[in-house]
């Protein structure tokens, strides 16, 4: 079974503040949640998007803690685009953040960059399809991106240490293991991260260099 696509995954794409058109079929409770988680995600946002546009070296390295949740519809249809199934419901992943301040000054610079971001842990709860029932898993990856022309143009996530319950660590399992040998999710991924610098930092774009 191939399982989620790197846009899921990749560190820049849990930072999108704006959350997804949501579903219809989408009830309040979780349209609330995934509304205050993108409140949550905003500073974080504001403080990458502002080293990156700026390229503000000064100040120490960025660090925060942030939680998105995906609707299934959305994984589908806008982030996954038919590369890949998935056989789940919602899905609601967390990661601890850490991005070197000058690493991220540089990536919009235009010159040729490549760097290798520290080890993130990300954790994430899926739902059945029926909501009835819930899976926990948990991995690192420790992506390596490569910036030319003001462009992510390569990047490789590096999976490593996936844990917890038996059907959802067998999914990615399955599938990091074809990204780490055969880079299945580097367009993906590519196009997560400069969604991120592009569309994603003009949703506040007013709130840089304050």
């Amino acid at each position: 079974m191939r399982w989620i696509g790197s846009g899921l995954f990749a560190v820049f794409s849990l930072l999108s503040v704006a959350p997804h058109a949501i579903a219809q079929d989408v009830d309040a409770a979780l349209t609330e949640r995934m509304l205050q988680e993108a409140a949550a995600r905003k500073a974080c946002k504001v403080a990458i998007c502002d080293a990156a546009r700026n390229k503000k070296t000064a100040g120490g390295d960025i660090a925060c803690s942030v939680v998105k949740t995906w609707t299934a519809p959305t994984l589908k249809e806008q982030i996954l685009k038919g590369r890949l199934d998935w056989p789940w419901g919602h899905a609601q992943c967390k990661a601890d953040i850490k991005l070197e301040r000058a690493f991220v000054a540089r990536v919009l610079s235009g010159e040729a960059v490549e760097g290798k971001l520290p080890k993130h842990a990300v954790r994430c709860t899926l739902d059945q399809k029926d909501g009835q029932e819930k899976y926990d898993v948990k991995f690192l990856i420790q992506p390596t991106v490569k910036f030319e022309g003001a462009k992510a143009t390569k990047a490789t996530l590096n999976w490593s240490d996936i844990d917890g319950s038996l059907l959802a660590r067998s999914a990615v399992w399955s599938t990091a293991t074809l990204d780490n040998n055969l880079g299945v999710l580097e367009g993906a991924t590519v196009e997560a991260i400069n969604n991120f610098f592009s569309a994603s930092c003009d949703e506040v774009k007013d709130e840089l260099g304050k």
